[in-house]
């Protein structure tokens, strides 16, 4: 392919990709003048109606998903009679050999989670497939391999897909992947890229390689570990630097203020009038209590009290 290959809207720059089953170029959308991605079925593969029909449909899914972690599909256009899939154009390269941030992480978790909740598997998550944008931005590329969950695998049975070590085991024995392996690719993915890795990180990457499908976590509950939000608040950390006793008590007061409030208001007025009574009993002469002054509001009741205790008191 040519810098002067082009065809009606879009022309065709360099090369910036090549995979087994298309070569990806970076383009130019003459009449909206921005850089586009321009995925090509590879030429050996053009003439087979099977591939073809997978490159297609390959578009067609990509184009259902609108998430910021995800590279957007624009449109479907044929060039030299090959069809073409345009695409976002990522600069910032591959996560290949890179890392990745906790925040990252959780972006590209909720990137999944997403495609998950349209029915949409990706079958090939690995940092190959995962590109960083010149403001920063993770985004999950090449759905050359996903399908729609609820569609006919176009693949042979027994046919294994992907990177062999970011498969989850139920696609290296050939068996239906779901968003499951997802997961677990996703897992091996956290474990070679993520930064500073916790013991929760690392428990949560263990979860994420669980043998069993049904032992992993969902997208969403990776995401929201990863990001914090998981439900696990202060107050259960708070509990294991705390002793039990005193984690009662607290909650026993935060969960009954308002009667400990009304009860230590009365019981505050009792002794303060009782203190009154004595001072009053005890000096020379007959006592001379005036009443507390009436008042239009309870604020200015209170505060009425509060002035004849203090009155009576000295």
């Amino acid at each position: 392919m040519t810098r002067a290959a082009a065809i009606s809207t879009y022309r065709v720059d360099k090369e910036i990709g090549r995979g087994g089953m298309a070569v990806v170029y970076a383009g130019w959308h003459e009449q909206l003048e921005r850089g586009v991605a321009l995925k090509i079925l590879a030429e050996h593969l053009a003439g087979d109606a099977s591939f073809r029909a997978r490159f297609l449909r390959e578009a067609r899914i990509a184009s259902r998903l609108h998430h910021p972690n995800l590279v957007r599909t624009f449109d479907i256009t044929e060039i030299d009679g090959r069809p073409c899939i345009v695409m976002e154009l990522i600069s910032g390269g591959t996560l290949a050999g890179k890392s990745l941030s906790h925040e990252q992480a959780a972006a590209l978790a909720q990137g999944v989670a997403y495609a998950h909740e349209q029915g949409v598997v990706h079958r090939d998550l690995k940092p190959a497939n995962l590109l960083r944008a010149a403001d920063g931005t993770v985004k999950i590329a090449d759905f050359g391999i996903a399908r729609a969950v609820e569609e006919t695998m176009l693949t042979q049975i027994g046919t294994v897909l992907g990177t062999l070590r970011y498969l989850a085991p139920e696609q290296a024995e050939g068996r239906t992947a779901g968003p499951e392996a997802d997961v677990y690719s996703f897992g091996v993915v956290l474990d070679e890229l993520l930064d500073a890795k916790t013991a929760a990180d690392r428990a949560l990457i263990a979860r994420c390689q669980a043998q069993q499908p049904g032992n992993r976590p969902t997208a969403s509950e990776v995401a929201a570990t990863l990001a914090g939000t998981v439900p696990v608040d202060e107050a259960a950390v708070t509990q294991l630097r705390e002793p039990p006793t005193r984690v009662l008590a607290r909650r026993s007061i935060r969960s009954c203020r308002p009667l400990v409030l009304a009860v230590a208001t009365v019981a505050a007025i009792v002794v303060a009038v009782i203190a009154v009574a004595v001072a009053v009993t005890g000096s020379n002469g007959p006592p001379q209590v005036r009443p507390v002054p009436p008042a239009a509001s309870t604020a200015q009741q209170a505060r009425n009290l509060a002035a004849w205790l203090n009155h009576y008191s000295r």
